[in-house]
């Protein structure tokens, strides 16, 4: 994993991305405020599953950069219309149950007004410490490492 913000190597990331046969791309947030991490409720399939919680996360889309698409996500889907996309934390690999593989891509970022999310679109959301995040978000140790790596 790297931390450093390098447009170069980000566009070297999804080549190899591209090369490994995955061609869905998506960009993550994670955003802190307070001490504390963002989580989204994910939509469920059904009335019966539990609630799953993770980063706020959106597709890229085809001509976008990862960071273009981070961008177009926090604003359109989660109503951050000033974000700071920071760094590169890392990613990891969601295998979808129709057999087609997401890499995600997982950006530190910082918002202005971090408590006004989607009040219109009443989306479930809530903040979390850094210790309970490792329990519900699967894969975000090493990124969480990176990310206070960089805030010292």
């Amino acid at each position: 994993m790297i931390s450093l913000f390098d447009n170069g190597h980000l566009d070297e990331l999804v080549i190899r991305t591209h090369s490994d046969g995955i061609t869905e791309l998506a960009a993550a947030a994670l955003i802190e405020h307070g001490g504390r991490f963002l989580l989204i409720e994910a939509a469920a399939p059904d009335f019966d599953t539990p609630t799953v919680w993770e980063l706020p996360t959106g597709s890229v889309w085809a001509g976008e950069t990862l960071v273009m698409g981070m961008h177009r996500v926090l604003a359109e889907h989660f109503g951050f219309s000033s974000a700071e996309v920071d760094r590169y934390l890392g990613h990891n690999d969601h295998l979808h149950d129709h057999g087609k593989i997401t890499r995600v891509f997982v950006f530190a970022v910082t918002v202005e007004h971090p408590d006004s999310i989607c009040q219109s679109a009443h989306l479930g959301h809530r903040w979390i410490d850094s210790i309970s995040i490792s329990t519900i978000v699967n894969d975000i140790d090493g990124m969480l490492r990176v990310y206070y790596a960089d805030n010292t």
